[in-house]
């Protein structure tokens, strides 16, 4: 049921959207784009001759205004009348070329107002040309991929069958193995017994062998003795024939004995082997049992699913035809539809100059009967429209006259500017005279003072410099000290002292406290110029500290936190944990600085980011945001390396630690005295080299 109810909504889906895109085609043939462009080139070609047109007028009125600007007050009132109507002519123009310019927008917007977006439909255009090409070898491929499925049917329960053997494979290995790790342990066990026992008879013999050796070691001194007064007595060396008599037969019980212990080993290992064997049986048929009853269950299920499939099969085909029925009605029903829609549309069509001519027919009886004939009009709609053209008219017509004021205070401003201009330069030159003038004056008080130091002239003492030049002739002719035929240079000295009293030292301490207080605002502006500077440094960087904190505030923010969290659902009915906003950082200062930081392309990356994750699941943002937080800092990545290190470490000594188990668990075979290749090296070296000491 689930099925075919997805497939309906499918359907729903498809037939909407194709409903759309017929809505979509028929209104763009309304419209018919290439009529519409023809008449947009004509439309544009008369505005731009408008446009050259009205640039002329305009250039040639402003022509006109400063010819009238230059004439006499007596002639401005004779060619007042012609510039009035030249501005009447331009406004005119002007207001025609509005209407036209409404005219020709309320047209095309008239004809593109309902239209759709086309990208979507040529999308969808090309989606389907595309799918178009493909169709054939997908149809060829679809049969084939059915055909091999059908063959195929029964892959699922091969699937199970084989993970089956698998696990009872496992499971016999397993059993197997247990069986051997039993088998060995009771010979193991077995053998650890016997090598007891032995251990224990090789002790008691090693202590009554050490007895004997002692007393043979004593009768050996005795009979040494005796043999060897017997053969001073005989002269010849010999031993005893009883001695080696009872050494044979001492020799040969040892080796039957050891024999026959060998004998009895093996036969308890045998034994040991064989009832391990025979346990391990009984659980391998009751286990075998076990599964023969799960294969007969699942043959059952099988059979039971096979039977409910071919039955979903049935409805599927059932729901198919009832859908194609569905699909037919619904076609007859939307051309039906469609033939009526374009009845209705070209209707429509005839109708479609319905407001350019109302508004028309406004702006005639505006013109004709002027404002107070709205009355007569009893549509609201009609008057509303009426008095805001009447309002715009009102409006043009003050625009344009404080268009023509503000031209006209334009050029007073133009004319002040270019005397201000001509007064500054004539300023500056005089400033620049003066200042040559100061300069000179400075460098003749400065050659005075050297020639007068020794007269009753000071350092502080200044003179112009036309009674230097009247005092320098006069001092050439004699010198200043003899007081010979430098009379007239005394004389002019002293006509200058009469008059220096009062002026000289006025000027110099003005000069001094000039300079003073010159040095002084030098001296302070430079200590403002650092303290600004030092300001503007400080300004800067608490700027830019602040713009980093305000982009670690927006980065701590990004996280989720249980705190900040609030329940989104999506047009899928998906709920998505998202943060709240913090209005703290969002209506921040520092926002607009640090968004116009970033590029358009980052910008746009940011914004496609957040749509991404918005469409994750609660598991997969948690999984982005642990990865985020691992790989975010230096020292979280080294921590992150060295726990994959130390884990991959810990399973490779876990993989050879087992490894190591699984050999040491392999018999030996090949050795002739070995005892069932479970006894250690040592031991079988040692029995092997007959290294045990000898009972005897």
């Amino acid at each position: 049921m689930s099925n075919t109810e997805t497939e309906s909504k499918k359907t729903e889906g498809g037939d909407t959207s194709s409903h759309v895109f017929g809505n979509a085609l028929q209104t763009w043939v309304e419209i018919d784009l290439p009529s519409l462009q023809k008449k947009l080139d004509e439309q544009g070609i008369e505005l731009k001759e408008d446009q050259k047109a009205s640039l002329l007028s305009r250039k040639n009125l402003a022509s006109k205004t400063k010819e009238f600007k230059k004439l006499e007050d007596s002639e401005k009132l004779n060619q007042f009348k012609s510039l009035l109507k030249l501005y009447q002519n331009e406004i005119d123009n002007l207001t025609n070329k509005n209407k036209m310019v409404e005219n020709y927008f309320f047209g095309i917007y008239r004809s593109l107002a309902e239209a759709p977006d086309p990208r979507p439909l040529l999308e969808m255009s090309l989606d389907s040309v595309i799918e178009s090409k493909e169709t054939v070898s997908f149809r060829k491929e679809v049969d084939r991929l059915t055909d091999e499925l059908a063959k195929r049917a029964d892959y699922d329960n091969l699937k199970q069958r084989l993970l089956q053997n698998e696990q009872k494979a496992a499971e016999l290995l397993s059993l197997k193995l247990n069986a051997k790790e039993d088998e060995f342990k009771s010979i193991i066990d077995e053998k650890e017994s016997n090598w007891l026992e032995k251990e224990n008879n090789l002790k008691d013999q090693i202590k009554i062998a050490q007895r004997q050796i002692e007393e043979l070691r004593t009768s050996n001194e005795v009979t040494e003795l005796k043999l060897d007064n017997q053969n001073k007595q005989t002269g010849r060396d010999g031993v005893s024939a009883s001695t080696l008599a009872e050494l044979e037969i001492v020799t040969r019980d040892a080796e039957a004995s050891k024999k026959r212990v060998f004998e009895l080993e093996k036969r308890n290992e045998d034994l040991r082997r064989e009832l391990s064997k025979s346990q391990n049986d009984i659980e391998i048929k009751s286990i075998k049992e076990d599964y023969s009853k799960r294969v007969s269950e699942l043959e059952g299920e099988n059979v039971l699913l096979v039977a409910n499939l071919n039955q979903t099969r049935k409805k599927l085909h059932d729901s198919d035809k009832e859908h194609a029925s569905k699909t037919d009605s619904l076609n007859r029903d939307i051309s039906s539809m469609e033939l009526e829609i374009k009845n209705l549309k070209a209707q429509l069509d005839k109708a479609s100059d319905y407001e350019e001519i109302k508004s028309e027919l406004q702006l005639l009886r505006q013109i004709e009967f002027g404002h107070g004939d709205d009355d007569d009009d009893d549509d609201e709609t009609g008057n509303a429209n009426a008095k805001v053209d009447s309002i715009l008219i009102e409006r043009n017509k003050s625009l344009t006259q404080q268009l023509a004021d503000h031209r006209a205070q334009h050029d007073d401003l133009n004319s002040k500017i270019v005397s201000l201009e001509a007064q500054v330069e004539s300023s500056l030159a005089e400033v620049n005279r003066l200042r040559e003038l100061n300069e000179k004056l400075e460098n003749d008080l400065t050659n005075l003072q050297d020639v007068t130091s020794n007269n009753r002239f000071n350092d502080n003492a200044s003179l112009i410099s036309g009674m230097t030049r009247m005092t320098r002739p006069n001092g050439r002719n004699g010198s200043i000290i003899s007081g010979q035929p430098g009379n007239n240079f005394g004389s002019g000295l002293g006509i200058v002292a009469e008059d220096s009293p009062s002026i000289l030292p006025i000027i110099t301490k003005q000069r001094d406290r000039f300079r003073e207080k010159n040095n002084e605002l030098e001296e302070e502006l430079r200590k403002q110029l650092n303290l600004v500077n030092e300001l503007k440094r400080q300004n800067n960087s608490l700027k830019k500290d602040n713009e980093e904190l305000y982009e670690r505030t927006r980065y701590l923010a990004s996280f989720q936190t249980p705190g900040t969290r609030n329940i989104t659902t999506t047009s899928s009915g998906r709920k998505f944990l998202n943060p709240r906003p913090n209005t703290d950082i969002e209506s921040n200062p520092y926002q607009q600085s640090y968004e116009s930081k970033l590029h358009p392309i980052e910008q746009f990356r940011m914004r496609e980011q957040e749509r991404i994750n918005s469409r994750l699941s609660p598991l997969e943002r948690l999984f982005i945001s642990i990865t985020r937080a691992v790989l975010a800092t230096r020292t979280t990545r080294m921590l992150f390396l060295a726990y994959c290190l130390g884990l991959h470490i810990v399973v490779m000594f876990v993989t050879i630690y087992a490894m190591n188990l699984s050999t040491a668990l392999i018999p030996e075979v090949g050795k002739n005295t070995s005892t069932g290749g479970i006894a250690s090296n040592k031991v079988i070296s040692d029995v092997s080299s007959g290294k045990v000491a000898n009972p005897l």
